[in-house]
């Protein structure tokens, strides 16, 4: 019985002693696994983007009249203007948007904003962006919206102003007081009237006439645009 459980002692003995071994020889040599591994080097490169952007004049910001008559011109021609500031050198596509809202003297003060109705009274976007084919505008299905560089034929706006009005804006309404009323027949006297410009500008680089269009439109209306 001794020899025999001094036999299975000795084999013991001898496993552990081997695992020992393997074990520092792991430690020595980094772990169980070796590998060859290499590295490229960082490859990066930095650019900057372009950029878009536009600005609106004061010509209609600065009208201060009060008691306009009909014929009463309330923007000079070439004074709306817009400015543009790009990074492209072809330039971009630009649009405006007019809009009037009148306010009649009347009973209930009623607020007129359609333009069928309102180029009735003589309150029309064409009396402001006359549009005479020269102009560099063009007129969109988008009621009072104006496209500048809307086909290939067209230079789109580079850095710099750009002229809206080429003619001057007059107040050319229409209206009749008879005695014993409380207002005017069409409300139009003592009314007040507010016009609206915005603007909107887009890219050229890579966008189409066509698309430029759509784009532009979509930014005022996008219900309407096509």
């Amino acid at each position: 019985m001794t020899k025999l459980k001094s036999k299975k002692m000795t084999k013991s003995t001898f496993a552990i002693i081997i695992m020992a071994i393997v074990m520092v020889a792991m430690l020595a040599f980094g772990g169980a696994y070796a590998y060859f591994t290499a590295t490229a080097s960082t490859d990066s490169k930095t650019f900057t983007t372009g950029y878009v952007k536009l600005s609106n004049g004061t010509a209609l910001a600065d009208i201060t009249v009060t008691n306009v008559m009909p014929k009463q011109e309330l923007v000079a021609a070439n004074a709306l203007k817009l400015t543009v500031d790009t990074s492209e050198t072809a330039g971009n596509y630009i649009a405006v948007k007019f809009t009037f809202k009148v306010v009649k003297d009347d009973e209930t003060k009623t607020e007129i904003t359609d333009p069928t109705e309102l180029a009735k009274f003589g309150l029309s976007a064409d009396s402001i962006c006359a549009v005479d084919g020269t102009n560099g505008w063009k007129k969109t299905d988008v009621a009072g919206v104006y496209i500048f560089g809307s086909d290939a034929n067209t230079a789109v706006a580079q850095t710099g102003e750009v002229i809206i009005n080429t003619t001057a804006f007059v107040f050319d309404a229409s209206d009749n007081w008879t005695q014993g009323q409380d207002h005017s027949d069409n409300g139009l006297m003592n009314a007040t009237v507010t016009i609206t410009l915005d603007a909107r500008s887009i890219q050229s680089t890579n966008v189409t006439g066509a698309t430029a269009v759509t784009e532009l439109k979509a930014m005022f209306n996008p219900t309407t645009a096509d």
